[in-house]
């Protein structure tokens, strides 16, 4: 999933001004990042039919890692010191749920039904930092996510539709990646992003190293290489968002993500003979309101806190 744990430049001051040349430049730094994603997510489409998901996922952290390598070897890998290894741990093995309930999700339902469900990733996460954290419940934030939940029914549809198995692997991967998110969240109170992202990568890769050997099938050059691909574009793609957040806030950039339904009913239609139908982009569109509504309501509150 698109988890933002990549490493970037210094984070400058979030600016919300739509005019402001910084705010054109973060919002095209989100957009190519949803693009990666969502054309990341077409490659595991493709080559899920043969590949196993955890041997895909294994390819994954595998390449994604090597955003890090020239990093690490220019630090001569002391970044990676750390007194909490255990809570790296946990949360790698939370995204790793969250990565192969995804990717299996993805050879199992329509791209843009998968894509749509999964932008209420960020209400999930809201959610749990009122469960867990202790973080107030705010009515603003309960209306928020009551509209996210009423635009996935919309999706969903239960009771009209037959239930789809693959929106089981969407919800848990939706589950595992907000543990993930909220250990993040814990996390960089005491350790850079770049640190991190580059442990969530390294770790990952055992984890889905042992996944993936009872399943294992060794790859033609095709697959190889668009496993490959899946690697360096969701590595690139952390990279892009880490950078989009950076340099606006994150209510400002949410609108964004619609980007990533209209790239995947692309990628479906072209690639795979599917047609998303109008209960996909309706909810999809109530799902990207709220989770906008929520940001912004968030980042002014922030901001209030901080004048």
């Amino acid at each position: 999933m698109d988890t933002p744990n990549g490493g970037g430049p210094k984070a400058n001051a979030p600016i919300a001004a739509t005019g402001n040349p910084a705010f054109v430049g973060a919002a095209l730094m989100m957009v190519l990042s949803v693009s990666l994603f969502t054309i990341s997510h077409g490659f595991v489409r493709t080559v899920g039919d043969e590949i196993h998901p955890f041997e895909i996922a294994f390819a994954t952290s595998l390449f994604s890692f090597t955003f890090y390598l020239p990093w690490l070897f220019r630090t001569r890998f002391r970044t990676l010191r750390t007194n909490k290894i255990r809570i790296h741990w946990v949360r790698a093995f939370f995204n790793v749920g969250g990565v192969c309930g995804w990717y299996f999700a993805l050879t199992l339902t329509p791209l843009a039904d998968a894509v749509a469900l999964a932008l209420t990733g960020p209400l999930a996460i809201t959610l749990g930092a009122v469960l867990f954290l202790g973080e107030p419940a705010r009515v603003r934030r309960w209306v928020g996510m009551g509209i996210g939940i009423a635009g996935a029914l919309l999706i969903i549809r239960p009771g009209f539709q037959q239930f789809n198995t693959g929106y089981w692997f969407v919800l848990l991967s939706i589950s595992c990646t907000a543990g993930s998110r909220l250990l993040t969240k814990h996390l960089t109170q005491s350790e850079p992003s770049a640190v991190l992202g580059a442990w969530m990568a390294l770790l990952q890769v055992p984890i889905t190293f042992v996944l993936a050997i009872p399943f294992w099938s060794w790859p033609n050059p095709i697959q190889l290489a668009m496993m490959i691909a899946v690697g360096l574009l969701v590595g690139g793609a952390h990279y892009t968002l880490t950078v989009a957040y950076q340099r606006a806030d994150v209510g400002a950039m949410e609108p964004f993500n619609f980007v990533r339904l209209v790239i995947a009913a692309m990628i479906g239609y072209f690639f795979f003979a599917e047609n998303p139908d109008a209960w996909t982009w309706a909810g999809g569109v109530v799902i990207v309101a709220s989770t906008t509504y929520v940001a912004h309501r968030e980042a002014v509150r922030r901001r209030q806190e901080a004048g």
